[in-house]
């Protein structure tokens, strides 16, 4: 089962109401319509980028992903990683994405 960042990233172009719904198929590995995914890369890079429909491959469901932010589009997960990148830069001066999402649970 995906687990979720306390602090989750949507895109604008999802609506408020579809939301629960979409974060709760996730969570149990649903068909949902395609959307895509930010989760934190297990190794050295900083942030991935997944069709949602990718998460339910059975790999996937052994292998659960710490999912930071969802949009409905390619164009809205790389605002999103933008986004990101830029509160990271003016708080920390770096762009070390992982270690800025890890302080902002704490």
């Amino acid at each position: 089962m995906h687990r979720f960042y306390k602090y989750l990233y949507w895109d604008e172009n999802i609506p408020e109401k579809k939301r629960d719904r979409i974060k709760w198929r996730l969570k149990v590995s649903r068909r949902n319509l395609p959307c895509y995914v930010l989760a934190l890369n297990e190794g050295s890079d900083q942030l991935d980028i997944y069709n949602s429909l990718v998460l339910l491959q059975s790999y996937f469901r052994k292998n659960p992903r710490f999912i930071v932010g969802i949009a409905a589009d390619y164009a809205g997960a790389a605002k999103i990683v933008q986004q990101i990148a830029a509160e990271c830069y003016a708080e920390n001066g770096d762009a070390d994405l992982k270690k800025y999402l890890a302080e902002r649970i704490e």
